[in-house]
């Protein structure tokens, strides 16, 4: 299982952030993530656990987020 980040709107859009850099969270900056329309677990990253994924939506600058619970992101980060 992984967490998505999400908006909270009816009408959900999914935050593409890069993961694959290096560097832990020092890697990630304010606005520094792509919003989607479509789902695509080949492109939207999941995050391990909530403490993770609330980590990067605070450093990407998100104020408001949704977490949706899912198998399958082909690319799943947890920070330690």
């Amino acid at each position: 299982m992984a967490y998505l980040l999400a908006t909270i709107g009816t009408r959900v859009q999914w935050y593409v952030v890069d993961i694959s850099r290096h560097g832990g969270l020092s890697a990630f900056s304010k606005g520094d993530f792509e919003l989607v329309d479509v789902l695509d677990l080949e492109s939207v990253p999941g995050f391990g656990d909530k403490d993770t994924a609330k980590r990067v939506a605070m450093a990407i600058g998100l104020t408001t987020w949704r977490y949706v619970k899912m198998d399958g992101p082909k690319h799943v980060l947890t920070l330690i």
